[in-house]
């Protein structure tokens, strides 16, 4: 996909006032896990699903010089990068040499985005995104904070070697302090580094500089009524000629490192505070992703450049843009036929694939000897390895992968991906039976059951287990879920049917998953709303201690699990999207809220 969006929209240049800065490397492998190295392709894609992307708005940056960054680091520094252990200090671990020397210039691609962002931006007066960069940690003379060279000082000091004597405004909204960047600035008055942030790194002297640390679990209303008391004076009487603005988003509250509460909401009205102003002022701007973390950062900077494009957002981003699921069928059409399903005179007719009486012998028992009466034992250990899902395993430091069957129980067949060895870990453990309650008219593959975990791990302190979880998940649920979609679509199913047991599973499964029941749908979209300022743990124990009541009534609610639809088929798609769905849907929205805790009369034992 991405190939195919590049060479669309960088074939032609026309006239617009904004350019988008992106390379295929900017996608390269993090030591830090939370990093989503995809996160500004998903960006593009929706920007391009909502039909805002015009051919010439797409550039790709080549990487800084070692000439251009030794305008800001120091030669000791960059000599001592030859070192693989160099970096130990900046991300936490050493990588292999050749992962070593990609890191590098990866970096040095980040600082090249945003020069040539720079230069758009400069030259025509108009707005450069560096899809990447804000590698704010960097200091002259040494990197931390995963920022080996600082993007931002390598831009200004080249826009500076070139002539240009202008002001400068840095304003750094990351949860992080911008303390590589002040640093380098701290005596130079024509620069104003401009820093909101969650605590102090570094030292916060500088001559011209605004830094504030605000503590955590900063929400909406106190952070936008500080930006609004420090930011429009400053830009007043400073009255810049160029603006870096490091849009971060590890200020949300679903961010997977931060400690802040913004929403989605709260995030946007933010960026436009900053762009309103430099817009209408015609200074020109560049803007970087900057900090933001887990596989949804990426929804920030869908709604800000969909505000910046066409001056409005659909703030309903999808939670994630799609399942990889068109991956997953281009690797199923590369398979053999064979090698994914038995003889079709071993199969039987296409509806004996489910769990029948027939196929239950005495016991329980199954008498059909195929997982879900297609596929054989070895068919489906062949499917796992090409899809690559027991090398993604091998590659987390499980050994001695087993793939086990059990045809035996009558709700359903389990398949489980365990390690070997005296005591072994089980990893993958889920059951599927074909589901037909909700009327003969729909056929689903049910999951009955679904465990993804790595016992070998604790959760963070920071981010805590969430209802249902002993230990932390493989990463693996993204791809889980486009294989049996992919299964629903060869057995011609309608959709991938589950109940959710918790608020939270029912939280990330949207927008891909839908109740069949209206009424239900639209009540559950309410509860997103009342909790959009919480956590999804907090959400979760909201709902499970009652504290969520009706505004209007008082009538209070816990958690009722109900199934959810993926759907496959083109019909039941055209079911959600139809106008009766659509306009019970929109009828149903009570208003909840959800209270601190229970007034004393009220408690519950």
């Amino acid at each position: 996909m991405w190939k195919r969006l590049q060479n669309r929209l960088l074939r032609r240049d026309e006239e617009h006032g904004v350019r988008f800065f992106i390379h295929k490397n900017y996608r390269i492998a993090s030591p830090l896990r939370e990093y989503d190295s995809r996160r500004p392709f998903r960006i593009l894609r929706y920007l391009e699903s909502q039909d805002l992307l015009r051919r010439g708005m797409l550039r790709r940056p080549r990487p800084a010089s070692l000439r251009q960054i030794k305008l800001v680091h120091t030669d000791t520094y960059l000599s001592s990068l030859a070192d693989p252990q160099a970096l130990v200090p900046i991300l936490g671990s050493a990588l292999p040499v050749p992962d070593h020397d990609r890191f590098l210039s990866f970096q040095r691609l980040m600082c090249g985005g945003t020069l040539a962002a720079t230069h758009f931006a400069t030259s025509t007066g108009g707005i450069g995104v560096n899809l990447g960069g804000g590698l704010h940690h960097a200091y002259r003379d040494r990197g931390h904070g995963l920022c080996v060279f600082n993007d931002v000082a390598v831009a200004i000091a080249c826009h500076r070697h070139n002539g240009a004597g202008q002001r400068i405004l840095v304003v750094d909204l990351d949860l992080h302090d911008g303390d590589g960047t002040r640093s380098i600035f701290a005596a130079d008055p024509t620069v104003h580094t401009f820093s909101l942030h969650n605590r102090h790194l570094g030292p916060t002297e500088a001559v011209a500089a605004t830094s504030l640390a605000l503590g955590s679990e900063v929400g909406d209303a106190a952070f936008l009524e500080i930006l609004q008391q420090q930011l429009p004076p400053l830009l007043g009487e400073f009255r810049p000629d160029l603006v870096f603005y490091l849009a971060g988003s590890d200020s949300s509250i679903d961010d997977r490192l931060g400690d802040w509460r913004l929403t989605l909401e709260g995030m946007l009205t933010r960026d436009r505070c900053v762009l309103d102003f430099v817009r209408t002022a015609g200074i020109p701007t560049v803007i970087l992703l900057a900090g933001g973390y887990g596989s949804r950062a990426w929804r920030h900077g869908a709604a800000f450049f969909s505000w910046l494009l066409c001056g409005d957002s659909d703030l309903d981003i999808p939670l994630e843009m799609d399942l990889p699921v068109g991956h997953y069928r281009r690797l199923t059409r590369l398979m053999r036929t064979r090698d994914l399903l038995p003889e079709e005179s071993s199969a039987g007719g296409p509806d004996d694939w489910g769990l029948t009486p027939t196929d239950l012998g005495p016991g329980g028992a199954s008498a059909n000897p195929l997982f879900l009466g297609q596929f054989s034992d070895h068919a489906l250990e062949v499917a796992l390895e090409q899809y690559g899902l027991l090398d993604r395993l091998r590659r987390m430091g499980f050994s001695g992968l087993q793939v086990i069957l059990d045809q035996n129980d009558p709700l359903g067949h389990t398949i489980r991906i365990t390690t070997s060895g005296a005591e072994p870990l089980v990893l993958v453990e889920i059951k599927l039976r074909l589901d037909r309650s909700h009327g003969p008219d729909w056929a689903f593959l049910a999951i009955e059951w679904l465990l993804l975990q790595d016992s070998r791990h604790q959760f963070e302190l920071s981010r805590p287990l969430l209802p249902g979880q002993e230990y932390p998940g493989l990463g693996l649920l993204q791809d889980t879920a486009a294989v049996l979609v992919v299964v629903c679509e060869k057995l011609d199913l309608d959709g991938l049917l589950f109940t959710p047991s918790h608020y939270h599973l029912a939280h990330l499964s949207r927008p891909q998953a839908f109740s069949m029941d209206p009424d239900q749908e639209g009540d559950f979209r309410a509860l997103q709303n009342a909790m959009k300022h919480q956590r999804l743990a907090e959400a979760s124990r909201c709902l499970a201690s009652g504290r969520l009541r009706n505004r209007e009534t008082g009538e209070r609610v816990t958690w009722t699990p109900t199934p959810v639809v993926i759907p496959v088929s083109a019909r039941l798609r055209r079911h959600f999207a139809s106008s009766a769905y659509q306009d019970r849907l929109k009828a149903c929205r009570p208003d909840w809220e959800c209270l601190e805790e229970y007034p004393d009369d009220t408690k519950t034992s």
